[in-house]
């Protein structure tokens, strides 16, 4: 997904967003400000349930890989906040409505309840955001597009990882 949150401030990114469930359905290319806030809102909400998995779950598969959404959608956060910043583009800096939401609906749950809900809260993300991104390799804007190419290659990886994730707690 994706994106980052910067030292804690950043909710979820990414890179599933980054991104969550919530509207980044069949994403078809964006103008470069739609863009970045779906993206940045998809990785705050990835860095958020990590947050969240690496507080709840006792699972070492499910705190690993949410100590990889941190790390990668960070990185992604930080790098689509340069870019907008450079164009201007106003860049949210807490979650919306729909993706704090998304986050709320792990609250509570814990052991293996917590750890199948994240996992398959991860693999819709990821779906959602590699559609969000690769539906803009190709954006009119240059460096828009770069970041989206750059970028699609951690989603799709971390849409492998979510789904392995997923079959292995159903195991």
């Amino acid at each position: 997904m994706y994106l980052l949150i910067q030292h804690g401030s950043f909710a979820a990114i990414t890179l599933a967003a980054m991104f969550s469930g919530a509207a980044l359905a069949a994403a078809p290319q964006t103008e470069a400000p739609a863009f970045v806030s779906a993206a940045a809102q998809a990785g705050m909400t990835e860095v958020a349930a990590a947050r969240q998995a690496l507080e709840v779950s006792k699972n070492e598969a499910v705190r690993s890989f949410a100590s990889r959404m941190i790390t990668d959608h960070e990185k992604a956060h930080a790098e689509l906040m340069q870019l907008a910043t450079s164009k201007g583009i106003p860049f949210p800096t807490a979650l919306d409505a729909l993706h704090t939401k998304a986050v709320q609906a792990l609250h509570g749950k814990t052991g293996r309840t917590f750890d199948t809900a994240y996992a398959k809260q991860m693999v819709r993300d990821h779906a959602q955001a590699v559609e969000l991104f690769q539906a803009n390799i190709a954006h009119p804007d240059g460096e828009v597009a770069a970041f989206a190419a750059r970028t699609l290659s951690v989603l799709l990886e971390h849409k492998r990882l979510a789904d392995n994730l997923e079959a292995n707690l159903k195991k």
